[in-house]
């Protein structure tokens, strides 16, 4: 993708990160005020629609504690700016000019294109088995399940109790002192380094849906549980290439849709560049 187009595209990302704000003044007479600087006002309303309208964002207390600070103090600066007439300054006006222009084509390419785009899961299948050469997988991956406990008695006692048919899930949520426990000791895929020394040196002799004997290590006494496993050096499966096979395909249709509408657009008013003044500049090749 050309360098025009990621541009072109960064700044609608950054014009859809702008309307996630939107405008809240039709109820902020009604709205308590959280904070003020100056003349501005900052109102409750306005930073629950922020927290709402962007839950994956995982907004903290502290978070939005640090964002109303930034707000006051950023609003204190601007209208001490402005009562110095700092806006009027040529050289402000001009790059108020360049970034109006900014927003103002991004938005355009947000509404024409991002919009608009579309991937089907018959597009993401297709360019899977087109492309699946090129999804190697460069490191081994295993689907894993787990529970440590304190001692190699109680490590075991478990397995035992596990052989004999109990779940796996349950008793780790039970007994298991890793953070896993709350999700039944699933870990899901992972790569073998993100875990001690001693349980990663024996992962490759494990038998798949076998608890393994007690792993002893620095924190405790692990019980591994190995669901599957997906070798270096094979072709990823499609959930794992999924992601970037749509971002891929998203990317194509942008630049297409993007050189359509300039074609639209210079069938009504030309582009025209002398790129012969650029000698002047005795700039390198």
């Amino acid at each position: 993708m050309s360098k025009v187009i990621i541009l072109c595209f960064t700044l609608a990302i950054c014009f859809s990160l702008v309307l996630s704000c939107g405008d809240r003044t039709h109820d902020a007479a009604e709205s308590p005020v959280v904070a003020s600087s100056g003349k501005a006002k900052l109102r409750l309303n306005e930073i629950n629609s922020f927290v709402i309208e962007n839950p994956s964002l995982e907004l903290s207390k502290i978070q939005v504690q640090n964002y109303i600070q930034r707000w006051s103090e950023k609003e204190l600066i601007y209208q001490h700016a402005i009562s110095e007439q700092f806006d009027a300054h040529p050289d402000m006006q001009k790059k108020l000019y360049e970034l109006k222009k900014d927003f103002i084509v991004a938005a355009y390419l947000h509404e024409q294109i991002d919009n608009k785009l579309t991937v089907s899961e018959s597009e993401i299948v297709s360019y899977y088995n087109e492309k699946a050469s090129e999804f190697i997988r460069q490191e081994d991956f295993y689907n894993i399940q787990l529970l440590l406990v304190a001692s190699s008695n109680e490590a075991y006692q478990i397995r035992r109790r596990l052989l004999d048919g109990e779940d796996f899930e349950t008793l780790a949520k039970e007994n298991s002192l890793d953070a896993s426990k709350e999700n039944g000791g699933k870990l899901g895929w992972i790569k073998p380094n993100t875990l001690p020394d001693r349980v990663v040196r024996r992962l490759p002799s494990l038998a798949l849906n076998t608890v393994s004997t007690p792993i002893s290590t620095s924190v405790g006494h692990y019980l591994i549980l190995v669901t599957g496993v997906r070798e270096k050096g094979k072709v990823q499966t499609l959930e794992e290439v999924r992601d970037i096979i749509e971002w891929r395909i998203r990317a194509r249709s942008r630049e297409e849709n993007y050189e359509a509408l300039l074609n639209r657009l210079k069938e009504k008013d030309r582009i025209e560049i002398d790129w012969s003044y650029l000698d002047s500049l005795n700039m390198e090749q």
